[in-house]
């Protein structure tokens, strides 16, 4: 395994800051940090799992429901919804792999 220094790590999740600065939407941030934590830890015991699927799943049906806002109702914002939609259906994804690590098939 190949080690990364410091700077090859922060790049590795510059996105996270490109997509909250353009969002401005504090629970998707929020959101993404967890995706960060998760990717540097992805080890997290059952009784921390379970908790974050209940977080992560309402923060998706938040966003399915802001993507659904911008493509009925304020139909100017096409990249907004775009993204809204992305991160429902992918938090959605991540929400049924937790599921297996609350059930102890993990750690």
């Amino acid at each position: 395994m190949e080690n990364k220094n410091t700077i090859d790590k922060i790049n590795e999740v510059l996105w996270h800051n490109e997509i909250s600065e353009y969002m401005q939407d504090e629970e998707l941030t929020k959101s993404l940090e967890l995706v960060v934590k998760l990717i540097a830890k992805p080890d997290i015991p059952p009784s921390v799992a379970t908790p974050l699927i209940v977080q992560l799943q309402a923060y998706s049906t938040k966003f399915g429901m802001l993507a659904s806002w911008y493509t009925n109702v304020k139909k100017d914002e096409r990249a907004k919804k775009n993204i809204y939609y992305s991160a429902a259906d992918r938090i959605d994804k991540l929400v049924d792999s937790l599921k297996y690590a609350a059930r102890g098939y993990y750690g």
